[in-house]
């Protein structure tokens, strides 16, 4: 899992990014699980829970994502590579640093934190209006498009648009079938246990509508996935019993 600096450090400049851009900001990923669950959580377990060390933002115009690029570029001095922006930060003072300098640093040293604007759509037109192809996730336009899959929450002083638990527990059951990182995939465990038991949705009401979303070829591949060694490292990272993990899993395996 994430070490404290890197977690620390997002929820940072999640705060700064936040704070830059217009309202209302979508927030999707580990940051929403996090809103999502935490209060919940943290009654239960007397901690708070887990941050992301990514910061993933959503967007439905291509004015409100050119804006955003912008900010993040101009103003909060953020890389872009590829389709995603970051920063290096050090991993033990958490400073900013330039490329010129982690070139000569051991890889241990520092970290990548990268923020990550999302479309709730795709075309073939995005390219040529942004120079690139971003993200798509088109469970998004439910969260923007449907008052009953996207809530409306105050963080940090600013007005956020939260997709719903259900949505963001289908966009983390096809998440963790793709990851190629064993720290990614248990942080989605994490997030999907957290989500069914902590967000305040019945857990048999929030399987059924967020595997709704999801299409019957991921399910079967989720369901043929052998979790084991995520479910014990999320049993530890949470506090929850082997058990209460391993059936989260299991009920939403079930056909």
């Amino acid at each position: 899992m994430y070490k404290d600096i890197e977690t620390e450090t997002s929820y940072k400049y999640l705060k700064i990014v936040i704070s830059s851009l217009k309202e209302p900001i979508c927030i999707l990923g580990g940051w929403a699980v996090f809103f999502a669950v935490n209060k919940n959580y943290q009654k239960q377990a007397l901690r708070v829970y887990i941050g992301s060390r990514d910061i993933d933002i959503g967007f439905n115009s291509v004015s409100s994502f050119k804006h955003a690029a912008s900010i993040l570029e101009n103003r909060l001095k953020f890389k872009f590579v590829s389709f995603r922006y970051y920063k290096n930060v050090h991993a033990e003072t958490g400073k900013d640093l330039s490329d010129e300098e982690v070139k000569s640093m051991p890889q241990h040293m520092y970290f990548q934190m990268y923020v990550d604007p999302i479309m709730s759509y795709a075309n073939s037109g995005l390219k040529s209006v942004l120079g690139f192809t971003p993200i798509d996730e088109p469970l998004l336009k439910y969260a923007f498009e449907d008052k009953k899959y996207g809530k409306y929450v105050k963080e940090f002083g600013r007005k956020l648009l939260l997709p719903a638990p259900e949505i963001l527990l289908a966009t983390k059951i096809c998440s963790a079938m793709l990851r190629d990182k064993e720290h990614k995939r248990y942080k989605d465990i994490c997030d999907i246990t957290a989500l069914c038991l902590f967000a305040g949705v019945p857990i048999d009401d929030i399987i059924k509508t967020g595997k709704s979303f999801a299409s019957k070829n991921k399910l079967k591949k989720f369901s043929s996935m052998d979790f084991a060694e995520d479910i014990k490292n999320c049993s530890n990272t949470l506090g929850l019993e082997f058990g209460v993990v391993k059936s989260v899993i299991n009920k939403i395996k079930e056909k």
